[in-house]
């Protein structure tokens, strides 16, 4: 069983779940954009409806409250607070006011994402993040929310995903906004994420009484096949490695190292030595101002043995282990031990999960409800692992993703990682049974074998 004080929570964007992409002065997104072309999205969906949580935000919140959360994290839509004259939107703003009221009034903790991936395309066309005035804009907007929800929200995340924004987005190409970028473009962009980062942190520190303040990377843990501290730690060097061949922005340590430890590893420098930004003693101080948690959105990871000369091999019966209903999620519950374990070793900061769940094949039973063992099992599994590791290093939360089915980027609305069921002709929510096993382990405080 986890702490008393432990963080239960689900986790939604606002992209994701807002619809009303053209109301109350809402500016144009890179996704909006994204969207528009043929063929980006699987099912041609976008984001103009989905859930329509800008105007049932209410009933979303009240299923918070019936689920038994202590804290709901959400993104604030940059498009919404800012208008096209880059100018506060006191329409948009007021929405997100409302929500928080209306959380603290079920004694729901409001979390803060302030970049879930919609940059406004107004600043896509000024460069986006290689605009070296980039950190500069999002320094003005952390600068808006904080002062608007002040005596509202204290506990702030500045990023998220800083792996689907720089390698989904400009080097696979699959997310917004689509746009191929070569080595020296990428480490640009990444420096340039860092200093917004950096940026945010200093204001919120100025304008929040009792801030917590994190930053929320992904990450696809190397499991260990068996107990062997040879392996552990060939397991722990390459899950923080660069490899220039190989999906290099997908890295853990390019992006936390210079929050956490105050620069780039020494293998960033020597990989990229031909093509390296402009890095100063002054930008590393800006990144790494100090901050209170190691948020961390797991999901899956992959098993590693040593061959007969020690080397860390991935192993192929990987492909025989169960999936999700999404190519990349194969359900290894062990990454909710291993990754929490890696990153507190490596940044000695208190961890939080703010992402993890199961895309699984859901619909409505002609009982009228919606059954999903596998996902509770999913969500079983893990937690017994992070219970696990939480009596070795300090865990100090979870946030199931997501609270309800959504627009899952690429996927549209073919994918499916809800705990209540959305019918996206209606509107209507249908609990699924995962929600009130989920709201179990809430009331009883954790897992048990």
């Amino acid at each position: 069983m986890f702490q008393k004080d432990f963080i239960f929570g689900a986790a939604t964007a606002a992209y994701q779940i807002e619809g009303s992409i053209n109301k109350d002065n809402r500016v144009k997104s890179i996704w909006d954009t994204f969207t528009e072309k043929e063929g980006t999205i699987m099912d041609g969906s976008d984001g103009s409806i989905v859930c329509d949580s800008y105007i049932k935000y209410k009933d979303d919140v009240k299923l918070l409250h019936e689920l038994g959360v202590n804290s709901y994290r959400f993104s604030i839509a940059w498009g919404r607070v800012i208008d096209c004259n880059n100018e506060p939107n006191p329409l948009g703003i007021k929405y997100y006011q409302d929500l928080c009221k209306e959380l603290l009034k079920y004694n729901i903790k409001p979390y803060v994402t302030l970049y879930h991936w919609d940059l406004p395309q107004r600043l896509m066309d000024k460069g986006g993040f290689l605009n070296d005035e980039i950190s500069d804009y999002f320094m003005y907007y952390t600068e808006i929310v904080t002062q608007a929800l002040d005596g509202l929200v204290s506990d702030y995340i500045t990023i998220n995903e800083p792996q689907c924004i720089i390698f989904m987005g400009h080097d696979a190409c699959l997310f917004a906004p689509g746009i191929k970028y070569n080595d020296k473009e990428i480490l640009h962009a990444i420096h340039n994420l860092l200093k917004c980062h950096g940026k945010a942190v200093k204001i919120i520190r100025k304008n929040v009484k009792n801030s917590t303040i994190g930053f929320a990377p992904c990450s696809r843990p190397l499991v260990p096949v068996h107990d062997d501290p040879i392996l552990y730690q060939k397991c722990y060097l390459k899950y923080f490695s660069l490899d220039r061949s190989f999906e290099y922005a997908n890295s853990v340590a390019i992006y936390s190292d210079p929050i956490f430890l105050g620069d780039y590893p020494k293998e960033y420098y020597l990989q990229f030595k031909d093509c390296l930004p402009n890095i100063t003693k002054e930008d590393l101080e800006l990144i790494s101002q100090p901050i209170d948690y190691i948020y961390q959105n797991i999901y899956t990871g992959n098993y590693y043995s040593l061959d007969k000369d020690n080397n860390l091999v991935k192993n192929d019966f990987d492909f025989g282990y169960p999936e999700g209903n999404i190519d990349w999620l194969q359900i290894m519950p062990k990454a909710l031990y291993y990754g929490p374990k890696y990153l507190y070793e490596r940044y000695k900061k208190p961890i939080i999960i703010s992402e993890n769940g199961l895309c699984n094949v859901d619909f409505v039973s002609l009982d009228g409800k919606v059954h999903d063992p596998q996902r509770i099992d999913y969500i079983h599994r893990y937690m017994l692992e992070l219970d696990k590791v939480s009596k070795e290093i300090p865990v100090k939360g979870y946030f199931y993703w997501s609270l309800m089915d959504n627009f899952e980027w690429n996927c549209g609305l073919k994918k499916r990682f809800g705990l209540v069921y959305v019918d996206y002709k209606t509107g209507n929510r249908i609990p699924k049974d995962s929600y009130y096993y989920y709201k179990d382990v809430i009331k009883r405080g954790g897992v048990e074998w």
